[in-house]
Formats: C-alpha cells, sequence, structure tokens
C-alpha cells in the first residue's frame, strides 16, 4: 500500500493525472478505507477535470468530490481530505455539488484540527465574497499560527499586490528570506511583485535566475516552467524580446500540456 500511495504522490508532483489516477485507483482496490488513497485520488480526478473538454470536466469533477467525502467519511479528523473538501465546494458550482456554505462549514471543522490551514481556507473564503479585509485577516492568522508556511504568505502576499499595497508584499517575502535564505520561492514572490508592480524588473531577472539554480524538486516550490514563464514575461517587459522568446520555449518545454499561461502569453507576443 505505501508504495502506491508514493507512487500516486510521485505522479502528482509531476503532473502525470493519468499515471496518478491509475495508482489512485489500484490504491483505492487494496485498502476501501484508507482515507489518504481516497483524498490522493479525489486529487487527481479534481486535476483532470482542469484539462479535460466540457463534458469530461462534469464526469470527473463530481468523481473528485464524491472521493473526498468518502475520505472524510473514512476519517472525520482526516484534515487534508476536509480541507480537499471545502476547496471543492467554495470553487465549484451548486451543480457540481459546491456551495459556499457547505464550504465555510467545512473550512470551521478544519480548523479545529488545524489552525492554519482553517484560516487559510476562511482567507479564501473570504475572497470569494470580495471581502479582502476579512481575507487578509484570516491569512495573517494563518500565518501567525504556521509562520513557515509559505501557501499563507503568499495568499497574503497576492492579496496585498491586488490592493497594490506592493511595499507590504514585499516585506512579507523579505522577511522570510531572513528565516530560510534558500528558499527558492522567495525570489520567485518578490519576481512576481516585481511584475506586477512595473518597478525593479532588471533585479526580478536576477531573483529568478536565483530560483531556478535553488529549486530542490519539493512539492510547494514553484514548477520550473513557471520561473521560465515569468522570466518571459518580464523580458517582455524590458523589451528584451529574444530572451523572452527563449524562456517561452523552455516553459514550454517543461509543461507542453499547460494550456493558461500559454495562451496568454502567446497573445501578448503578437
Amino acid at each position: 500500500m505505501a508504495e502506491l500511495l508514493s507512487e500516486l504522490t510521485t505522479a502528482l508532483d509531476a503532473g502525470d493525472l493519468s499515471s496518478a489516477v491509475r495508482a489512485g485507483e489500484r490504491a483505492v482496490a487494496a485498502d476501501p478505507k484508507s482515507s489518504e488513497a481516497h483524498d490522493l485520488l479525489g486529487r487527481a480526478y479534481g486535476l483532470k477535470a482542469k484539462e479535460s473538454k466540457v463534458l469530461e470536466q462534469v464526469r470527473l469533477a463530481k468523481k473528485a468530490r464524491a472521493f473526498f467525502a468518502r475520505a472524510v467519511e473514512l476519517d472525520p479528523a482526516n484534515a487534508a481530505a476536509l480541507a480537499d473538501l471545502a476547496l471543492y465546494d467554495m470553487r465549484a458550482p451548486s451543480f457540481l455539488g459546491g456551495g459556499k456554505e457547505k464550504a465555510h462549514r467545512e473550512a470551521e471543522r478544519v480548523l479545529e484540527l488545524d489552525s492554519a490551514r482553517g484560516h487559510e481556507l476562511l482567507g479564501e473564503l473570504a475572497e470569494r465574497k470580495k471581502d479582502l479585509a476579512l481575507a487578509e485577516s484570516e491569512y495573517r492568522s494563518a500565518l501567525e499560527a504556521e509562520p513557515r508556511e509559505n501557501r499563507a504568505r503568499r495568499s497574503l502576499s497576492d492579496v496585498l499586490v491586488r490592493q497594490k499595497r506592493f511595499f507590504g508584499a514585499r516585506q512579507l517575502w523579505l522577511e522570510r528570506r531572513e528565516t530560510d535564505p534558500s528558499d527558492p520561492t522567495v525570489e520567485y514572490e518578490l519576481a512576481g511583485i516585481a511584475l506586477a508592480s512595473g518597478k525593479d524588473l532588471d533585479a526580478a531577472v536576477e531573483q529568478l535566475e536565483t530560483c531556478l539554480s535553488r529549486l530542490r524538486g519539493s512539492g510547494d516550490e514553484p514548477h520550473p516552467a513557471d520561473v521560465h514563464e515569468r522570466l518571459a514575461r518580464i523580458y517582455q517587459k524590458l523589451g528584451r524580446r529574444q530572451e523572452a522568446s527563449v524562456e517561452l520555449e523552455a516553459a514550454r518545454r517543461l509543461a507542453s500540456t499547460r494550456r493558461d499561461w500559454r495562451q496568454g502569453i502567446s497573445a501578448s507576443e503578437k
């Protein structure tokens, strides 16, 4: 069973969703009472849904929710599964089983099990309700509960950037750099703030090159393709089109199935 779960998580980290689904189905068959296996298979189905055509999206999304719900049923104390269910419900429309009221109840349950994750979920829910002040408060609470957690720091940073509070966003990552100078996520996020503000773009190039040199393949780090894509955007802003094209091609090679940013940056090249 441990091998199957390892295979499943490896496939998820690599973005090999077909392999992740196959490994997940085998893991669930091997242990029908494994909450972790059901949760991870739900993630695989959910990610696969995003890359599928409309009718297939509906089928796979409903399967994802069913596996998340079953994971929670098997182990009500599985905070990761409960968080996945809450995320699904806050993001999915009602015809796919989603609903913000359900998500709020689930997030409150996560809060009892994992304070940082619970506040993160409540922060995202507040964002979706356009309450940025509450979202900021929840993300700050999440960061206080787990100061080394980049996910909450990133969410808080994004809220500040949306309000053009670039100085505050930068300070969050400079603080993180003090506690872990080798964290590549810091350089990636600082470059993103520079891109959003339109300032310090030359420094942002150096930050992204540093980020690439420090990537360790950890699941919470930016994907190399995203780093190259961000570098391409910065080169475009600087008017260095040839270098932008080189970086974009590197991103495409590393993530050939990605459609979202590929379409956006291709449009800006015209």
